[in-house]
């Protein structure tokens, strides 16, 4: 209308708006309202529906100005979904562009409010175009709200342009427009309902599946009572779920049987369903609580169960798993279960070796019956009461007992008693004793084990039972004597054997042998022969009646008494010791020896160099002397040293070598300080 008014020559679009494109109609908005949705670069908008509705199919009319835009398009359903169809699709320039062209050439004109309005463009330009959406399967089913319109499109130097224009949107929908059921109904002989769809829509040819038979066709038969879900595929290979529901006739009843009302715990029980009329489908086994209601135990016509507490079984027979039914039917039935009797309690027994050993049940209870057996399962029975005796047994054995009650129940586990053979406990360990004649002897078991009893007899079998412990003790022994001593364990079997244990008499020892070892002007040496056992020794100067220790020590074997006068005499002797009195030795003979006097020379008749330190060096003694030439002699009359010094004495060596045990001889020449001359010869024993 505008064109003619204006007289501008062809061009133009419809005055009512609408524009018809093959199969798809487009409607523009008026002219005077808000006819055109612009989209800036880097902006998103949307076109919300006033009435949600589905579609297969979607076209939206537009264009892009300053060039093509890049346009990203998504539905937003009412189920809250989103789904974006199209991703940077480029949108042509309302000028020259060859894609989804819908309509061309309408023209443009200046926007000027009076004459002349310069007419553009026409024949070819300005151009409409298409941007076609279709739908997934699952979208097609969907109320689509709202489409949003992103323009992505990338221009230098920040420019708002390329811009989206959408002028209108197409849409169609192929699919499924209505679907009807026509059903009849299952009785409780069923199942035998029926069911089938009737489908119109312009999607076909459709196919059928039902799920729960597993069956095809717009008809499923031999339905239970429920719900039946149809799968309806059409043409394109889109699916629609349909439901029906296939009512119920009630006729029905139901019963129980059991191979027993009345049992002991572990045994088992069989309850079979048997209707009388219906056809059941399912059925579920429950043991009634009052107190908490049925508790699921098993399902199926039969059902074998050991029962371990008396109830109310209930049986309910259903017609269907997925919901209720009137044709559902409970039936019940009681059970007694009789208490078991608990496993008995008997005391293991420990025994010597080939004894036997009496196994008795504790506090056995009135009316029940006690059996013994050589297996915890299985096995001989090899009596029957309250105790057993076992028979002569020489390793260790179990056997076991259960309790059968009044009412015929067995104890679950028979209870094992252990017959241990205690070994027999080594002989004891007791060492001889000596002792004085007239003391006690205390005998004594050398490492006693715990928990052992250890007796004394005055025999090695038999006897008389004289003591018990790890000691005993003999008062004023004066004779020797042999007592016996066993072992005992806790199992009160004894050793073997008896371990014979003696009494004996110390001996005393022998007299010492004393030797006068040297003599000075002032003091005499004495020594003596070790005596083999002694453990010390006395020296005594007055014939016994007071004793001392050695100058030597307690264990020494020499004793020298210092600052004695010339021509002093002393007599020593000397007794051995040991642990007891009635040990010690009679007194040595007495030895005496006396000092020189003070122009007095002594040779030594005996030295011993072996390097103890004592009476090792062969010396001249004397305190007069002004000079000495000492000499001594091997048997061969060699001289094997010479000495001129009173402080030089011989130390046994002969040209580096140890001379060995003899008798030597000597000369001495020895000048006085008062020039008297003395001249001596003489031998002395080399003892080694």
């Amino acid at each position: 209308a505008f064109r003619t008014f204006a007289g501008i020559g062809g061009g133009g679009l419809p005055d009512n708006g609408t524009i018809v494109s093959g199969t798809d109609t487009y409607q523009l908005a008026a002219y005077t309202g808000n006819n055109a949705l612009y989209v800036y670069r880097n902006e998103t908008r949307s076109l919300s529906l006033i009435t949600p509705t589905t579609f297969t199919r979607l076209r939206l009319l537009g264009f892009s100005t300053e060039g093509p835009s890049l346009v990203s398009v998504g539905l937003n359903f009412t189920d809250g979904s989103t789904t974006n169809y199209l991703i940077d699709y480029s949108l042509s320039d309302w000028f020259n562009g060859t894609t989804n062209v819908v309509l061309q050439g309408f023209g443009r004109c200046g926007r000027v409010a009076a004459a002349p309005w310069n007419p553009d463009a026409y024949p070819t330009n300005p151009r409409l175009y298409s941007m076609e959406i279709v739908l997934n399967c699952a979208d097609k089913n969907k109320q689509l709200q709202t489409i949003f319109i992103s323009n992505f499109s990338n221009f230098p130097n920040n420019a708002p342009f390329p811009n989206t224009v959408i002028l209108a949107v197409s849409g169609e929908f192929t699919g499924i427009q209505n679907i009807a059921n026509v059903v009849t109904a299952c009785d409780c002989a069923g199942p035998n309902g029926t069911a089938t769809v009737t489908v119109t829509g312009n999607s076909g040819p459709y196919s059928y599946f039902w799920p729960t038979s597993n069956q095809t066709g717009v008809t499923a038969t031999s339905l239970p009572p429920g719900t039946h879900t149809c799968r309806i595929t059409d043409a394109n290979g889109c699916v629609r779920l349909y439901q029906v529901t296939v009512p119920l006739t009630v006729n029905s009843s139901l019963a129980i049987t059991a191979s027993s009302t009345s049992i002991c715990p572990g045994e088992s029980i069989t309850l079979t369903a048997n209707p009388i009329y219906g056809s059941f489908s399912f059925y579920v086994w429950a043991l009634w609580d009052p107190t908490i209601g049925g508790t699921p135990i098993g399902s199926g016509t039969s059902i074998t169960i050991n029962p371990t507490q008396s109830g109310l079984y209930l049986l309910q027979a259903r017609f269907s798993l997925v919901s209720l039914s009137p044709c559902d039917r409970i039936a019940p039935i009681s059970i007694n279960v009789n208490p078991i009797p608990a496993s008995p309690a008997v005391n293991n027994e420990v025994i010597c070796p080939s004894a036997t050993a009496t196994l008795q049940v504790q506090n056995p209870q009135p009316g029940f019956t006690y059996n013994w057996y050589d297996l915890a399962t299985g096995g001989t029975l090899l009596s029957t009461g309250t105790s057993y005796i076992t028979p002569v047994l020489t390793t260790s054995v179990t056997y076991y007992v259960d309790a059968v009650s009044a009412s015929n129940c067995t104890s679950n586990i028979r209870t094992p008693v252990t017959v241990t053979i205690s070994s027999l406990p080594p002989a004891p360990q007791a060492a001889p004793i000596q002792i004085c004649s007239g003391d006690n002897a205390v005998l004594q078991v050398q490492n006693p084990q715990a928990g052992f009893t250890y007796n004394w007899y005055d025999a090695t079998v038999a006897g008389t039972l004289v003591g018990t412990g790890v000691s005993f003790t003999v008062n004023n022994v004066l004779s020797s004597a042999t007592y016996y001593v066993e072992a005992i364990n806790a199992s009160g079997c004894s050793s073997i054997t008896r371990t014979p244990v003696d009494i004996s008499f110390l001996q005393q020892l022998p007299q010492p042998i004393v030797t006068l070892t040297n003599t000075t002007f002032t003091s005499l040496s004495f020594s003596w022969t070790a005596v083999p056992g002694a453990t010390g020794y006395e020296v005594t100067t007055n014939g016994g009646l007071s004793f001392q220790t050695p100058s030597s020590g307690a264990t020494g074997t020499t004793h020298t008494i210092n600052g004695l006068t010339g021509n002093t005499t002393v007599t020593l002797q000397v007794r051995a010791l040991k642990n007891e009195p009635c040990e010690t030795s009679l007194l040595s003979a007495a030895v005496a020896g006396t000092t020189l006097s003070s122009k007095e020379i002594f040779v030594p008749n005996v030295f011993t160099p072996n390097g103890d330190g004592r009476n090792d060096i062969l010396l001249v003694y004397g305190n007069y002397v002004s000079s000495i030439r000492f000499s001594v002699f091997n048997q061969w009359g060699q001289l094997i040293f010479l000495s001129e010094n009173i402080n030089t004495g011989w130390n046994g060596i002969y040209k580096g070598q140890a001379q060995p045990t003899g008798v030597y001889a000597y000369t001495l020449k020895v000048v006085l300080q008062d020039g008297t001359i003395i001249n001596k010869k003489g031998s002395v024993n080399l003892i080694r």
